[in-house]
């Protein structure tokens, strides 16, 4: 008698082998586009920190003024004045003062910035740090941008 061998048959089959690579496809394009848009949100977040940094260093500009000059000084046509350019990106950024109360000044620093990608960020679509037609969306009056800090500072 012969013995018959048995053929074992071990691996994938042609249809096993498409779908995993079906899979396999879209699971990459998934993340890639995953990758994509966390680099996007990183560079974002990046200048938005900056941008914040900016501003901030503006109000303690104001701060450190003296009391009495800082609505003379920080208003158009004053020195410095109420715009001012950015450092570490593109941009302008607007001073706004109420000094409606006297020892008690509310002040209003709002910046408009292009990111990497040519996206204005805020009201001021021409970056000049001047309300034009058709700049202010929300119809406030003034400038706005997501890139906004506002502070009291009182007379001492």
């Amino acid at each position: 008698m012969k013995s018959r061998k048995t053929v074992k048959k071990d691996g994938f089959t042609l249809p096993e082998l498409l779908i995993t690579t079906v899979i396999l496809a879209v699971v990459l394009v998934g993340m890639l586009n995953l990758f994509l848009n966390a680099s996007v949100l990183g560079n974002y977040s990046t200048n938005k920190t900056l941008v914040m940094i900016e501003v901030q260093n503006k109000l303690e500009e104001i701060r450190s003024h003296s009391f009495t000059a800082i609505s003379a000084d920080y208003a158009s046509g004053g020195t410095p004045g109420d715009t001012f350019d950015l450092t570490l990106l593109p941009g302008k950024g607007k001073v706004y003062i109420d000094s409606t109360k006297p020892d008690l000044l509310e002040i209003e620093v709002v910046v408009s910035y292009q990111n990497q990608n040519g996206r204005i960020i805020g009201e001021d679509a021409d970056l000049d740090g001047v309300l034009d037609a058709g700049e202010d969306t929300d119809s406030n009056g003034k400038l706005s941008s997501e890139a906004t800090l506002v502070t009291m500072v009182a007379h001492r």
